[in-house]
Order: structure tokens, then C-alpha cells, then sequence
């Protein structure tokens, strides 16, 4: 048999197509591997970076909130500082509060007056010396401690305000405290996700100003200082931002961290490089089982296949990176039909994601305009449409109402009873006025009624209709309660804002200065009752 040299065509066809095959899947693997890597880093950095930024905003107008509440407290208890229901204070304010864990209320000497709950051993009438209570006696202003050991022998941190007599006194403070070890409003807020470390998956912490663990999936280290930490020095400074670091144990991570300013702590997001980079490879080793069991049949087919594989990732990838707008939160996740488990478990967890976001931000927007006791608009919301009406140069009335007496009202029947009255009238309002008038709250018992193109004599009509209801009808005290209105209207009374509730403030002060339970208008001083 005669031995040719050289290879036959056959043979040298097909290793041709099998090498061009071969480098052409290699080559697709290589670059599907690398775009889906890049985009499932950059998925994730933006993804903790939404939680961060959302759960920082949610906090700080949690302390924010928390910080006026104190404010108001402490208020309260100067009025009550020598009377025998200190304790009945503190028991009710412990009680309405689901931030705090306990309330106490220290002497300017140092020894405590008042505590809700009571702790066992008991600590009522003892000098306190820990460091939160050392810091609030000296500084005497409104603080957020820093983490430090109670007398009860827990990591907490406080909430305090200063408290002074009629006088400007100080007589010492009242602090609201937060076991960062048990559970309260705050552990709720940023998620109880223990076997997050566990599971490799993403979790969540928080740090104090000065690089202290505040709250961690893994409670054994709450207290623990990681200001060594790349992410955490950032914070500290007052830096947000999202970096790949090595933790501190050594393990590469995709960290977004966001700063609260109200507090100068910092919550920080992330997930395990490797954790993603896997997430990257399954996909792929599936695509190259599948494309190279089939790449002498249809060399087509394998393209067509890949683009298929890499069509959802693509959509998810844009619509990932319009997060950061608000656009996104208005348009809905694109729908992919795909066979690729992780692909759906993807999409599956985008369309969750969003539903919950949304959520959040529609329950926050809800909050921003309402005022929680009565249900009426509050004071943001009212400025937005004298805003937007003095901006389109569109008449109204503004009707500014006052309870009277209503200290009185408080005093005699209590707080509850008070707010049961406050409530009383804003249902009153809301029935008896029209669905384009604004009914808001104003403060205290003071409420305010917006009436789009209304002339004087409408408005004084209508808010006789509600003053004759309010003193011919028992309110939750048993008796009517009475209100006193001053009317001013743009652009007759005034030509701003300020101007035009100076008008109407002024014609409410001229109401009650003349008796009360009555009506005056900013344009005339006569009685218009």
C-alpha cells in the first residue's frame, strides 16, 4: 500500500471547521464569562448600593424623628419634674415609642429619677456613671452617644435631650436607650439576616462614627471596632461610595456603604466576589456543554443559542443601570423568556426587588405628607400647594384655625383625650369642606384650610358651617370645643406666602383677642362671624 503524504481534505476540512469551532466557542465563553462577570459586579455593587442609600435615608429620618420626639419629651417632663407621675411619664412615653428598649430620666447630679421598665437589680435613686449619661450631663445639648456598656451591663446607645424648668434651669436629661444586642424598631428596619455570613450571600452592617460595630447579621460582633477596614475609614470620614475590598477576615468583597448624616453612622452592603463570580461561571459551563455537543451539526444554532443565553442578562443589565433614576421606578422590569434557571432566579429577584422598593418609597411618601395623628396633610404638603398656586398666580383663601382652650382641654382630660379632640375636628374638616380644599395640620391645635379660587364671603360661609358645628356638637370630651379663624386671601390680602399667613395669623389673633369662637378676616377688622 502505497502511503501518500500530506492529510487528506476530509480530514483537513473538518479540523479546520472543529478548530474554527473550537476558537469561536472559546472565544464567545471568554467574552459572555467576562461581560456577565462585569455586569453581575456592577448588578451588585448598585443593587447594595440601593439598599444602603434607602435603609440611610430611612434612618436618618427615623433620628431625625426620634430627636424632635425627645425635644418634646423633654419638655413634658420639666412641666412634671417635681410631681409624683414622673414615672407615669416615662411608663407612657416607653409605652408610644417602639424605638427605644428603655426610657430613663437622670437628675443633673447624675441620679436616676425615672426608669420604663424598671430593671432588676433595681437602679431608681442611683448615681449613674456610664459614659453616655457622663457625656449628656456635660454637654447639656441633644446627642446620639456613642456605643458604651449601661449600668445594666448592655451595649447600648442613647437618645437624650436636656431638660429644663419654666426658669431655664437644667435639671437634667431624659434618654431614650437602644440595646443593640435585643430586638427594637431599629434591628427591624435594617433586617434581621443571621445566616447571611452562613450562606455566603450578601448581608448588611452598620458602624458608628468612631468605626464601632452598631449592627451585624453575626451578633457576637456587635461592639467590635473595624475602623482598619477600608469601607469603614471612608464612613468615618464621611464618605459614601462602593469599593472591592479584603475584609478583615481576609475575604474579597463588593461593598456599598452609605453615611447617615443625622448620626455619622454608616451602613454598609455587600456580597462575596466569589459568591458573584460563580454565579458568572454556572451559566457558562451550561452554554459550553450545550453548544460543544452540538458544534459539528449546527454551527449557527450555537450563536443563535449563545444570543439567546445572553438576551436576558443584557435587559436586566440596561434596566439595572437605570436604577440610579427615577425613571426606573416608574417603568416596569423587562419580561424574559429564558431557559437559564439563574437568568429567571435573576429576574425573579429584579421584580422583587422593585415591588419592595416601591413600596418603601410609597409608604415614605405617604408619611412626608401627612400628619401621623390626624390623617390631614401636613405642613410640607400645604407649602407645595401654596407654592405651586402662588407660582401659577392662582387665587385662594387661606383659613388659619385655632381650638380654644385647648390647653385646658389637655390639662383637664389628658393627652389621649386631647388627641381623640384633634382628631375629632380633622374629621369634622374633612366632611364638611370640599375634596379640592387642602385640609392640613398646622402644629399643635392649630389647622389650616387652602381654598382654590374661593372669594372672602365663600370662605366665611364655610368656615362658619364648621365653627357653628364644632360649638353646637359634644367633641370626645364630652362638651363642644370651640375655634377661633382668621381669613386672608392671595392676591387681595397679600403677595407672598409669608405676608399672607402674617395677614391671616394677625385676624386669628384679633379673634381670640375679641372673645374667641369667631371669625375675622385679614381685609377688615370688623367681625365677620
Amino acid at each position: 500500500m502505497i502511503r501518500t503524504k500530506g492529510l487528506s481534505t476530509r480530514f483537513m476540512v473538518s479540523g479546520i471547521v472543529v478548530i474554527s469551532v473550537l476558537i469561536t466557542v472559546v472565544i464567545s465563553l471568554i467574552t459572555s464569562y467576562r461581560s456577565e462577570k462585569d455586569s453581575l459586579i456592577t448588578m451588585s455593587f448598585q443593587m447594595n448600593a440601593m439598599y444602603t442609600s434607602k435603609i440611610a435615608v430611612t434612618v436618618n429620618e427615623l433620628f431625625i424623628a426620634q430627636k424632635a420626639s425627645m425635644k418634646v419629651y423633654a419638655e413634658q417632663i420639666g412641666k412634671h419634674w417635681e410631681l409624683a407621675d414622673l414615672d407615669e411619664q416615662a411608663t407612657y412615653i416607653k409605652r408610644t415609642n417602639s424605638m427605644f428598649n428603655t426610657i430613663v430620666v437622670i437628675d443633673k447630679n447624675g441620679v436616676l429619677r425615672s426608669i420604663s421598665p424598671e430593671q432588676s437589680p433595681p437602679l431608681k435613686q442611683k448615681k449613674i456613671n456610664t459614659q453616655g449619661t457622663l457625656q449628656a450631663l456635660k454637654e447639656r445639648k441633644p446627642l446620639i452617644s456613642e456605643p458604651y456598656i449601661s449600668a445594666a451591663s448592655s451595649l447600648i446607645v442613647m437618645i437624650s435631650h436636656p431638660v429644663y424648668d419654666a426658669n431655664g434651669e437644667y435639671l437634667g436629661f431624659i434618654g431614650g436607650t437602644i440595646r443593640l444586642h435585643e430586638s427594637n424598631l431599629l434591628n427591624a428596619i435594617l433586617g434581621e439576616r443571621e445566616k447571611a455570613v452562613a450562606s455566603g450571600s450578601s448581608y448588611s452592617y452598620v458602624v458608628s462614627a468612631t468605626g464601632v460595630l452598631l449592627y451585624h447579621p453575626n451578633k457576637n460582633r456587635i461592639g467590635e471596632h473595624v475602623l482598619r477596614n477600608p469601607v469603614v475609614s471612608d464612613l468615618v470620614a464621611g464618605r459614601s461610595g462602593a469599593k472591592r475590598i479584603l475584609n478583615l477576615e481576609g475575604v474579597d468583597m463588593l461593598s456599598s456603604y452609605s453615611y447617615i448624616k443625622e448620626t455619622g453612622w454608616g451602613i454598609v452592603s455587600q456580597t462575596p466576589t466569589d459568591t458573584v463570580l460563580e454565579a458568572a461561571k454556572r451559566p457558562m459551563m451550561h452554554i459550553a456543554t450545550y453548544v460543544i455537543s452540538i458544534m459539528l451539526v449546527i454551527l449557527l444554532a450555537i450563536y443563535w443559542v449563545i444570543g439567546r443565553m445572553s438576551q436576558p442578562l443584557a435587559k436586566l443589565a440596561q434596566y439595572a443601570a437605570l436604577l440610579s433614576t427615577t425613571k426606573s421606578l416608574h417603568a416596569d422590569v423587562p419580561r424574559i423568556h429564558s431557559w437559564n434557571s439563574e437568568a429567571n432566579a435573576l429576574h425573579r429577584a429584579f421584580v422583587m426587588a422593585v415591588s419592595r422598593i416601591r413600596m418603601q418609597l410609597d409608604h415614605l411618601s405617604l408619611e412626608a405628607q401627612t400628619d401621623a395623628l390626624t390623617g390631614l396633610n401636613n405642613r410640607r404638603t400645604m407649602d407645595k400647594y401654596i407654592g405651586t398656586w402662588l407660582a401659577r398666580e392662582i387665587p385662594f383663601t387661606i383659613m388659619l384655625l385655632d381650638l380654644d382652650h385647648f390647653k385646658q382641654v389637655n390639662d383637664n382630660y389628658g393627652h389621649e383625650k386631647g388627641d381623640e379632640v384633634l382628631k375629632f375636628l380633622a374629621a369634622n374638616m374633612r366632611a364638611l369642606f370640599e375634596e379640592n380644599h387642602i385640609c392640613c395640620r398646622y402644629g399643635g391645635e392649630e389647622f389650616v384650610v387652602l381654598l382654590p379660587e374661593a372669594s372672602e364671603d365663600e370662605a366665611v360661609r364655610r368656615a362658619n358651617k364648621l365653627r357653628h358645628f364644632m360649638s353646637e356638637t359634644s367633641s370626645p370630651v364630652g362638651r363642644p370645643v370651640t375655634l377661633s379663624i382668621g381669613l386672608a386671601r392671595y392676591p387681595d390680602t397679600a403677595q407672598d406666602a409669608d405676608a399672607l399667613f402674617r395677614s391671616a395669623d394677625e385676624a386669628l389673633y384679633r379673634a381670640k383677642h375679641l372673645g374667641r369662637n369667631r371669625i375675622e378676616s385679614a381685609s377688615s377688622a370688623a367681625v365677620v362671624s
